[in-house]
Protein backbone atom coordinates (compact mmCIF):
# COMPACT_ATOMS: atom_id res chain seq x y z
CA UNK A 1 0.00 0.00 0.00
CA UNK A 2 1.12 3.49 -0.71
CA UNK A 3 1.18 6.31 1.66
CA UNK A 4 -1.54 8.91 1.19
CA UNK A 5 0.99 11.78 0.88
CA UNK A 6 3.02 10.12 -1.94
CA UNK A 7 2.53 11.59 -5.43
CA UNK A 8 1.68 9.20 -8.20
CA UNK A 9 3.50 9.89 -11.48
CA UNK A 10 1.35 11.13 -14.33
CA UNK A 11 0.98 8.88 -17.38
CA UNK A 12 3.50 9.51 -20.20
CA UNK A 13 0.92 10.91 -22.63
CA UNK A 14 0.26 13.84 -20.34
CA UNK A 15 3.86 15.10 -20.56
CA UNK A 16 5.20 17.58 -23.16
CA UNK A 17 8.53 15.95 -24.09
CA UNK A 18 7.31 12.59 -25.44
CA UNK A 19 4.93 14.41 -27.79
CA UNK A 20 7.70 16.77 -28.87
CA UNK A 21 9.98 13.83 -29.68
CA UNK A 22 7.21 12.11 -31.64
CA UNK A 23 6.32 15.31 -33.54
CA UNK A 24 9.80 15.76 -35.10
CA UNK A 25 9.90 12.51 -37.12
CA UNK A 26 6.16 12.79 -37.85
CA UNK A 27 6.74 16.23 -39.41
CA UNK A 28 9.61 14.84 -41.51
CA UNK A 29 7.38 12.02 -42.79
CA UNK A 30 4.59 14.47 -43.67
CA UNK A 31 7.02 16.80 -45.48
CA UNK A 32 8.47 13.91 -47.48
CA UNK A 33 4.97 12.87 -48.56
CA UNK A 34 4.25 16.41 -49.76
CA UNK A 35 7.57 16.45 -51.62
CA UNK A 36 6.83 13.14 -53.36
CA UNK A 37 3.37 14.43 -54.35
CA UNK A 38 4.80 17.64 -55.82
CA UNK A 39 7.55 15.79 -57.67
CA UNK A 40 5.15 13.32 -59.28
CA UNK A 41 2.22 15.61 -60.02
CA UNK A 42 4.18 18.45 -61.64
CA UNK A 43 6.94 17.19 -63.92
CA UNK A 44 9.60 19.75 -64.64
CA UNK A 45 9.29 21.14 -68.18
CA UNK A 46 13.03 21.74 -68.54
CA UNK A 47 14.01 18.11 -67.97
CA UNK A 48 14.34 16.30 -71.28
CA UNK A 49 14.90 12.61 -71.84
CA UNK A 50 14.98 12.28 -75.65
CA UNK A 51 18.44 13.55 -76.57
CA UNK A 52 18.46 12.06 -80.09
CA UNK A 53 15.34 14.02 -80.96
CA UNK A 54 16.93 17.19 -79.57
CA UNK A 55 20.03 16.62 -81.68
CA UNK A 56 17.94 16.31 -84.85
CA UNK A 57 16.02 19.45 -83.94
CA UNK A 58 19.24 21.41 -83.48
CA UNK A 59 20.47 20.23 -86.89
CA UNK A 60 17.19 21.29 -88.54
CA UNK A 61 17.42 24.71 -86.89
CA UNK A 62 20.95 25.17 -88.23
CA UNK A 63 19.79 24.23 -91.72
CA UNK A 64 16.96 26.77 -91.50
CA UNK A 65 19.40 29.42 -90.21
CA UNK A 66 21.69 28.64 -93.16
CA UNK A 67 18.78 29.02 -95.59
CA UNK A 68 17.97 32.46 -94.11
CA UNK A 69 21.61 33.43 -94.61
CA UNK A 70 21.51 32.24 -98.23
CA UNK A 71 18.39 34.35 -98.84
CA UNK A 72 19.97 37.31 -97.06
CA UNK A 73 16.91 37.71 -94.85
CA UNK A 74 17.03 40.22 -92.00
CA UNK A 75 14.18 41.58 -89.91
CA UNK A 76 13.28 44.59 -87.85
CA UNK A 77 10.63 43.88 -85.21
CA UNK A 78 8.73 46.71 -83.54
CA UNK A 79 6.61 45.76 -80.54
CA UNK A 80 3.80 48.18 -79.86
CA UNK A 81 3.69 51.08 -82.31
CA UNK A 82 0.04 50.85 -81.22
CA UNK A 83 -1.07 48.98 -78.12
CA UNK A 84 -0.57 45.27 -78.77
CA UNK A 85 0.54 45.66 -82.38
CA UNK A 86 3.68 43.98 -83.71
CA UNK A 87 5.26 45.05 -86.99
CA UNK A 88 7.91 42.93 -88.72
CA UNK A 89 9.83 44.43 -91.62
CA UNK A 90 11.90 41.99 -93.69
CA UNK A 91 14.94 42.97 -95.69
CA UNK A 92 16.20 40.32 -98.09
CA UNK A 93 18.43 39.89 -101.14
CA UNK A 94 15.79 37.48 -102.45
CA UNK A 95 12.44 38.49 -100.93
CA UNK A 96 10.56 35.46 -99.59
CA UNK A 97 7.23 34.95 -101.35
CA UNK A 98 5.02 34.47 -98.33
CA UNK A 99 1.84 36.18 -97.18
CA UNK A 100 2.15 34.96 -93.59
CA UNK A 101 4.96 34.81 -91.05
CA UNK A 102 4.89 33.21 -87.65
CA UNK A 103 6.43 35.05 -84.71
CA UNK A 104 7.19 32.86 -81.71
CA UNK A 105 7.97 34.44 -78.34
CA UNK A 106 9.38 31.99 -75.81
CA UNK A 107 9.86 32.80 -72.16
CA UNK A 108 13.27 31.60 -70.90
CA UNK A 109 11.87 29.67 -67.92
CA UNK A 110 8.08 29.49 -68.11
CA UNK A 111 6.60 27.55 -71.03
CA UNK A 112 3.07 28.63 -70.07
CA UNK A 113 3.96 32.19 -71.13
CA UNK A 114 5.12 31.23 -74.64
CA UNK A 115 3.19 32.83 -77.51
CA UNK A 116 2.93 32.22 -81.27
CA UNK A 117 1.42 34.89 -83.53
CA UNK A 118 0.44 34.57 -87.18
CA UNK A 119 1.36 37.76 -88.98
CA UNK A 120 -0.21 38.77 -92.28
CA UNK A 121 1.31 41.08 -94.83
CA UNK A 122 3.11 41.41 -98.12
CA UNK A 123 6.18 42.97 -99.69
CA UNK A 124 8.25 42.51 -96.57
CA UNK A 125 5.93 44.18 -94.04
CA UNK A 126 3.86 42.02 -91.68
CA UNK A 127 1.52 42.90 -88.85
CA UNK A 128 0.09 40.97 -85.91
CA UNK A 129 -1.41 41.60 -82.49
CA UNK A 130 -0.14 40.49 -79.10
CA UNK A 131 0.08 42.17 -75.73
CA UNK A 132 3.70 41.54 -74.81
CA UNK A 133 4.47 41.59 -71.09
CA UNK A 134 7.55 43.79 -70.82
CA UNK A 135 8.54 42.38 -67.43
CA UNK A 136 10.79 39.70 -68.90
CA UNK A 137 13.23 38.93 -71.65
CA UNK A 138 12.04 36.78 -74.56
CA UNK A 139 13.49 34.43 -77.16
CA UNK A 140 12.14 35.52 -80.52
CA UNK A 141 11.82 33.46 -83.70
CA UNK A 142 10.40 34.40 -87.11
CA UNK A 143 9.61 31.80 -89.77
CA UNK A 144 7.36 31.40 -92.81
CA UNK A 145 4.46 28.93 -92.84
CA UNK A 146 6.56 26.33 -94.70
CA UNK A 147 9.33 26.60 -92.07
CA UNK A 148 11.98 26.79 -94.79
CA UNK A 149 14.07 29.43 -92.97
CA UNK A 150 14.12 31.18 -89.62
CA UNK A 151 15.55 34.17 -87.81
CA UNK A 152 16.07 33.92 -84.08
CA UNK A 153 17.31 36.16 -81.31
CA UNK A 154 16.69 37.51 -77.85
CA UNK A 155 14.64 40.52 -76.83
CA UNK A 156 16.04 42.00 -73.59
CA UNK A 157 13.74 43.13 -70.80
CA UNK A 158 12.09 46.47 -71.54
CA UNK A 159 13.16 46.67 -75.20
CA UNK A 160 10.48 47.26 -77.84
CA UNK A 161 12.56 47.00 -81.02
CA UNK A 162 14.78 44.16 -82.20
CA UNK A 163 16.93 43.65 -85.29
CA UNK A 164 17.41 40.00 -86.34
CA UNK A 165 20.05 38.70 -88.70
CA UNK A 166 20.76 35.13 -89.79
CA UNK A 167 22.71 33.07 -87.28
CA UNK A 168 24.88 31.50 -89.97
CA UNK A 169 26.64 34.07 -92.09
CA UNK A 170 29.57 32.15 -93.54
CA UNK A 171 30.89 35.03 -95.65
CA UNK A 172 31.58 37.47 -92.84
CA UNK A 173 32.45 35.31 -89.80
CA UNK A 174 35.96 34.26 -88.86
CA UNK A 175 36.60 30.51 -88.80
CA UNK A 176 36.91 30.36 -85.02
CA UNK A 177 33.63 32.19 -84.30
CA UNK A 178 30.73 29.88 -83.44
CA UNK A 179 27.90 29.84 -85.97
CA UNK A 180 25.13 28.39 -83.83
CA UNK A 181 24.42 31.51 -81.80
CA UNK A 182 21.91 34.01 -83.20
CA UNK A 183 23.02 37.47 -84.15
CA UNK A 184 20.61 40.10 -82.92
CA UNK A 185 20.78 43.69 -81.95
CA UNK A 186 18.26 45.44 -79.73
CA UNK A 187 17.72 48.88 -81.21
CA UNK A 188 15.14 50.36 -78.84
CA UNK A 189 15.86 52.20 -75.67
CA UNK A 190 14.26 51.61 -72.33
CA UNK A 191 14.88 55.05 -70.90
Amino acid sequence: MSAPDEKRPEPWHKHFWPWFLIALPAAAVAASMVTVYLATSRPHAMVVDDYAKIGLTIQRKRERDQRAAELGVQAQIDFGPEAGEIVVTLDADTPPATEHLFLTLSHPTRADRDRRVEMAGARGRYRGRLNLPADSRWYVQIEPADRSWRLAGELPRGELTLRLEPANRPTDRPMDMPTDTPTNTPTGTDG
